[in-house]
């Protein structure tokens, strides 16, 4: 069993191995080190690979590839909502989950959101799991 408790964090999952087929490549893009750590750990435990940036200029620069970002809204300088559209328009099909803490726009304002999941903070692993799935669920249904 892992337990997390950071910030806004608070997680349990079961520590059950995947197999490498269900092994994804994600992104963690939040300007907050306590949930960078706590998401990081918690998908680490469920058998993904993990990369943590401080914002979306320092995931901009970096040459990574992921099979999934989540992404806090509210970020210093470039927030999540312009993040996704920059990568739309360079082309990049990623999905994006949203997470915020601050109350933000509501998840479930899909004119706001244009479709991409959003958790607020806090959020339980299931949940997570979830908006992966329906991030990535989406973004293959829509792709040519």
């Amino acid at each position: 069993m892992v337990a997390l408790q950071f910030g806004a964090i608070s997680v349990e999952c079961c520590n059950v191995p995947m197999t490498n087929s269900d092994s994804l490549n994600l992104v963690v893009v939040d300007d907050d080190e306590e949930v960078r750590t706590a998401l990081r750990r918690l998908l680490r435990a469920l058998g993904h690979q993990v990369r943590t940036f401080a914002s979306a200029e320092e995931f901009e620069a970096s040459p990574v590839t992921a099979d999934c970002l989540i992404v806090d809204l509210r970020l210093p300088g470039l927030n999540g909502f312009e993040l996704r559209e920059r990568l739309r328009l360079r082309g990049s099909s990623t999905p994006i989950v949203f997470i915020t803490g601050d109350g933000g726009p509501s998840p479930n304002d899909t004119s706001v959101h244009a479709g991409t999941p959003s958790l607020a903070k806090p959020f339980d692993e299931s949940e997570l799991t979830a908006a992966v799935r329906q991030a990535m669920s989406a973004t293959h249904q829509t792709a040519p």
